[in-house]
């Protein structure tokens, strides 16, 4: 696998190229594609002068052990992008006609996520915090010649607890309410590590710490939301997580790291980055 860090040139100000273009996620997760072209991609366009449009993938889409990419864009310090992959990508073919949206060459490392059972690591992962339900609806369709009724996805959010408008003033009960603020998250975090080979600390010099994160998608594809082509902006409930975790299952936690946790991965949720504690690297 690869792992890949992009600096992007942000300049002095909003109106820079670079801050609009890490501004727009939908954009980002885009130009990042660029980074894979097939065969034919390269053929038809090697300069990349035309139009871009994803792969069409042929068959059954491939699971992220064979092929796709995960990304987080990172803001704490000089604004960048976290890219992992299967593939090795050619950045060089993904920026040649945009070599203005990062600030230098990107880092690009090979690495094979091998995790040991009860071996303690340090995490990040930025996630979309939701509940996915299966809901019933009106009307039915046939299979196996008795009805089924048809079914659709939907999402509710896991927000945390709300603060009372008046803090107590006693230290002790004050930091009761701040934790329990957050308990939402943890418990929905906990029953992502469940299925997924780990579990969180969250005591003592390990806390967990979490944060709500500012996070609108605008889609160019979709309409306005009043043609009956879905809204073209939509919020995600995003939280970033960071804290250590302790391997409970080897081959679990590396399908976590290779695939991603939670939905929405193709707007920068879902990488799982995690490092041995006590490796600074």
């Amino acid at each position: 696998m690869f792992l890949s860090q992009l600096f992007v040139n942000t300049g002095r100000g909003a109106d820079h190229p670079g801050s609009q273009w890490i501004r727009n996620v939908y954009r980002v997760h885009q130009r990042l594609w660029m980074a894979f072209p097939d065969s034919k991609a390269r053929a038809d366009d090697p300069f990349f002068l035309g139009p871009w449009s994803i792969p069409e993938s042929q068959g059954a889409k491939p699971t992220r052990d064979r092929a796709g990419f995960l990304f987080r864009i990172e803001s704490d310090g000089a604004p960048r992008i976290l890219v992992q992959s299967v593939q090795r990508p050619d950045w060089d073919y993904a920026f040649q006609n945009a070599p203005y949206l990062l600030s230098g060459p990107p880092n690009l490392r090979e690495f094979n996520p091998t995790p040991k059972s009860g071996q303690a690591y340090r995490f990040r992962l930025l996630a979309n915090v939701i509940r996915s339900k299966s809901v019933a609806q009106a009307g039915g369709t046939m299979r196996k010649a008795r009805p089924i009724p048809r079914r659709k996805r939907t999402e509710e959010l896991i927000a945390p607890v709300a603060l009372p408008a008046a803090m107590p003033t006693e230290p002790a009960e004050r930091e009761r309410l701040l934790r329990e603020r957050w308990d939402p998250w943890r418990r929905w975090l906990q029953r992502m590590g469940e299925g997924r080979g780990f579990r969180v600390l969250d005591e003592g010099p390990s806390p967990l710490l979490m944060q709500a994160v500012h996070c609108v998608v605008q889609n160019p594809r979709r309409g306005d939301g009043n043609n009956g082509h879905g809204a073209r902006e939509k919020r995600y409930n995003a939280g970033l997580f960071n804290g250590t975790l302790i391997c409970t299952s080897p081959g679990e936690l590396r399908s976590a790291i290779v695939n991603g946790v939670g939905h929405a991965k193709a707007f920068g949720f879902g990488l799982l980055s995690v490092a041995p504690v006590g490796d600074d690297n």
